[in-house]
């Protein structure tokens, strides 16, 4: 029963050590990276697959991307744009990431601390109104909500899971959302 104890307590200040290194403190390593984020004012409707990698550097010239290829394999595209996000229309981001297929924009996505993600909600139903699909039920802990827009898709998760340190509004091209079978079930 000692050895437990001590082990237990060993365990602890373990974990207590690792979180003071590292300043993980629930609620204040959230506001970490927004330091430094540009601050995003744009409506998703001007995003679309004609877009390539030197055409949203240009549309977004404040946001500094940076960008590279991706692993062989990934799925969301062969090149990659990112940068620290302070925020997206007023609601507070970590960062935002661009995929390119084939050089053309085929995803992007936008993580959204926790503690923000009511008001991206809230700015989802505001800027493009009811959303074309909502689950019913979550599937392994995500139920989605989406809108079917000019250029694309937005997907975003109704549930606000705390112990995730954000959350994600994706957006995906029509063309890549045909090629992955769709993302709406019709009703017949």
């Amino acid at each position: 029963m000692k050895l437990l104890k001590f082990l237990g307590a060993l365990l602890f200040l373990a974990v207590s050590i690792s979180l003071v290194l590292n300043r993980v403190w629930p609620g204040k390593n959230m506001e970490a990276p927004h330091k430094g984020g540009s601050a995003l004012f744009v409506d998703l409707n001007q995003f679309s697959s004609s877009m390539d990698e030197k055409g949203i550097q240009q549309f977004l010239p404040d946001l500094g991307l940076k960008c590279t290829n991706t692993e062989p394999g990934f799925t969301l595209g062969n090149r990659v744009c990112h940068a620290n996000l302070g925020s997206f229309n007023d609601v507070g981001t970590k960062q935002i990431v661009f995929f390119f297929k084939e050089g053309h924009l085929a995803n992007f996505k936008i993580d959204v601390p926790w503690q923000n993600h009511q008001a991206m909600i809230d700015l989802l139903y505001k800027d493009y109104d009811s959303p074309k699909g909502i689950q019913k039920k979550a599937h392994l802990g995500v139920r989605l909500v989406g809108w079917k827009i000019r250029g694309g898709n937005l997907l975003y998760d109704l549930n606000k899971d705390q112990d995730a340190p954000w959350n994600t509004l994706l957006w995906i091209s029509h063309e890549e959302a045909e090629v992955r079978g769709g993302i709406f079930i019709q009703k017949k």
